[in-house]
């Protein structure tokens, strides 16, 4: 993509016809294009399991730098992840030490973990490095701190990321960032709106161009005919595999030393602490999480909307296991809008983009599968796939669109059909950096991502609407059946915190 350059004054008027010139004092520190030698400075916000988990692709970048880090949390050893050991083994990797921090149990996490093991590995691998990466728990403090900084890296919980991504670009900086963009439809509708209109490098990272091919086998058997008219979507996943808590819990333990827990809020209404929000159960609350299809849904169907030309869903409803208690002898439903559940189905109606129709998605999880189509040689459809249903036929595949079979008695007929080939495209990491060095917005931006994330927050909506059919504009950004289903698109901002 093209980007023409905009100087000074034209991104000043620009900023001030936005309505956030003047919110914070380096919203024009960094937006010239950086050098094409020179390293990009980044700054890394959330230093938990996952964050500490996809450092080497950072620290092994020659053009990438970390100078500070930022977590709510210290250091502590409480984490939750998916193997017992192997964070800690890939830690000691990095800082070239099989023996670091041998006599300590648990699973590491935290800013002075990162930070420390950032500095030993430049150290070690960086000859003439004596640098200090600067650890905040608050990331904008750490910002006003560090002003030499051209980027940053947000892995923070959900709840986090439009707010955090938000001050982030109007600051000037560059962001790279894990799903979702927000939790909330309306704020992250908002983080798109404003990258689609700075000059400024985004990349969500469950985006991968090169996950595309298969997607372009299916599309040309679609357009070829072999299914008919493609009526469905199916997406189907096993989570969630974390802990999720169907009642609030009622006992008060004590915060951790180290963590800021009225930080870790953020904007999320105080309440007291508690281990069954924090770490990966986070995703679990619908305050602070997206729910198994924004954890998984991004990788599966993001390919699946841009090759098909999906719009945001018109409408949303759901499905979804319940969970039975005891009291005083006689059973009862849980009664339950704070929590995902354990299983849930959705149901989409999406919009073609050219006005010529729409299809059903829909998105199984909590170990639901749709029906097994007519045809299908196998007893059971795999624990995760897909499945694209039209009127003649089936296709059904991995959950990455991997293997693809036209299901039944088409499929020799089917079997020649040229697609067009997977596109040759540079490392994620790379199209970013080339971005922040001003050479256009890759197709990962944040601007791209509306559709998808539009899509799956209202139904996160429908879920906490007891599983009520939505309608939806995507125009005005309102459920327009619902009342108490439009508020929620938005969250109960703790004061501070408002974007």
């Amino acid at each position: 993509m093209k980007t023409e350059a905009i100087d000074r004054r034209q991104f000043i008027a620009g900023m001030s016809t936005l309505g956030v010139l003047g919110t914070v004092p380096h919203v024009f520190a960094q937006v010239n294009a950086t050098a094409p030698k020179e390293k990009i400075r980044m700054i890394h916000i959330g230093c938990g399991t996952q964050g500490l988990e996809e450092l080497n692709a950072l620290l092994q970048h020659p053009d990438i730098e970390i100078v500070g880090v930022a977590d709510p949390n210290r250091e502590s050893y409480d984490y939750i992840h998916w193997s017992e050991n192997g964070l800690f083994n890939k830690l000691r990797e990095h800082v070239g030490d099989p023996n670091w921090k041998s006599g300590i149990k648990g699973i590491p996490g935290g800013r002075m973990i990162m930070k420390e093991v950032v500095e030993r590995y430049y150290r070690r691998t960086r000859p003439g490095y004596n640098g200090i990466v600067a650890a905040e728990e608050d990331y904008r403090v750490l910002l006003d701190k560090v002003t030499d900084v051209d980027a940053v890296k947000i892995m923070s919980p959900d709840f986090h990321h439009a707010y955090q991504a938000i001050d982030c670009l109007r600051r000037g900086k560059h962001v790279i960032m894990h799903k979702p963009l927000g939790n909330k439809l309306i704020e992250a509708m908002q983080l798109a709106d404003l990258a689609k209109s700075l000059p400024l490098s985004t990349h969500m990272m469950a985006h991968n161009s090169s996950a595309a091919g298969n997607m372009n086998r299916i599309k040309a058997w679609i357009d070829a005919g072999a299914i008919g008219t493609l009526r469905e979507i199916h997406n189907w996943s096993n989570r969630p595999i974390w802990p999720q808590y169907p009642v609030i819990p009622t006992d008060k333990p004590p915060i951790p030393d180290g963590l800021n827990w009225d930080l870790w809020l953020g904007p999320a209404q105080m309440r007291d602490y508690h281990p069954s929000y924090t770490h990966c159960v986070f995703r679990g609350w619908y305050e602070f999480g997206a729910g198994a299809i924004a954890d998984m849904g991004y990788y599966s169907l993001i390919p699946v909307f841009e090759s098909l030309k999906l719009d945001s869903a018109v409408s949303a409803s759901s499905r979804f296991s319940r969970v039975v208690d005891v009291r005083n002898g006689v059973p009862y439903t849980i009664s339950n809008d704070y929590s995902y559940p354990m299983a849930a189905a959705y149901r989409f109606e999406v919009p073609y983009k050219d006005g010529s129709g729409k299809i059903i998605l829909q998105w199984h999880d909590g170990g639901m599968k749709p029906p097994t189509p007519e045809g299908y040689e196998n007893e059971d459809l795999p624990i995760q796939g897909m499945m694209f249903l039209g009127d003649k036929g089936a296709i059904v595949s991995g959950f990455l669109r991997e293997d693809p079979k036209i299901v039944g008695s088409r499929a020799a007929e089917f079997a020649d059909v040229p697609s067009a080939p997977t596109p040759s495209t540079k490392n994620w990491l790379d199209r970013w950096l080339d971005g922040c060095r001003g050479k256009g917005k890759g197709p990962g931006s944040f601007e791209y991502m509306k559709e998808v994330t539009e899509t799956f927050n209202l139904g996160s909506v429908s879920l906490m609407c007891q599983g009520k059919k939505l309608e939806y504009n995507s125009s005005s950004r309102k459920v327009t059946n619902d009342a108490h289903g439009d508020r929620l698109l938005r969250r109960d901002v703790r004061k501070g915190w408002e974007i």
